[in-house]
């Protein structure tokens, strides 16, 4: 068992070591106040609303940044694609302009190709028309000339025959009625005028 004296000299030492510890934690929570005090925070406050900052943050963090992220990382991934399909767009649109040259001058090019067919086409058929007019033109003139040559043959044969028919009267005329030079020569002018 303890003696007195060591008993009593646990007891002292127990309540020196209390003191002790109670000026240490008076001195740090002086020094504590001091500094923090100085600056105005107050420590059990600063002390509880760090917990309910960190208590804040991991609800954010579990719940609500994943969410964002996620949001955030669509969003990003629509606008890379509409980027990707606008340059597609544009890359499609200048193949398109391209195709869209080609095609015209294609189409000048065979627009000028019948064009010149054509021009050849109708300078063919104008040396067509012509030939053909000229060989209209000479049988309309040899058929015109013959036409002339029957009708004057006709003419000639009409006019020999009345000819004929007017010398056959005058001189029927002369030997009925006894023609004397001045009678012949009235009847000569009456035939011509006849004639005329």
């Amino acid at each position: 068992m303890a003696t007195p004296t060591t008993t009593s000299s646990i007891e002292n030492s127990e309540i020196v070591a209390v003191d002790s510890l109670a000026t240490t934690e008076t001195e740090t929570h002086a020094v504590d106040e001091s500094v923090l005090g100085k600056l105005g925070i107050n420590t059990v406050g600063f002390v509880g609303q760090l917990v309910n900052f960190l208590i804040v943050l991991a609800i954010l963090k579990i719940w609500v940044f994943p969410k964002i992220t996620k949001m955030l990382d669509e969003r990003r991934e629509t606008i890379e694609k509409g980027l990707k399909d606008a340059e597609e767009a544009k890359v499609r649109l200048s193949k398109l302009e391209d195709e869209r040259a080609d095609v015209i001058k294609q189409a000048k090019a065979e627009a000028a190709k019948v064009l010149e067919t054509a021009r050849a086409d109708a300078e063919e058929q104008k040396k067509e028309l012509i030939e053909k007019a000229k060989r209209e033109v000479e049988r309309v003139v040899i058929n015109g000339k013959a036409q002339l040559k029957s009708e004057q043959e006709t003419m000639l044969r009409e006019a020999r025959k009345g000819m004929i028919d007017i010398a056959v009267t005058a001189a029927r005329r002369i030997l009925e009625e006894g023609v004397d030079e001045k009678k012949a020569k009235s009847l000569a002018e009456e035939v011509v005028r006849k004639m005329t």
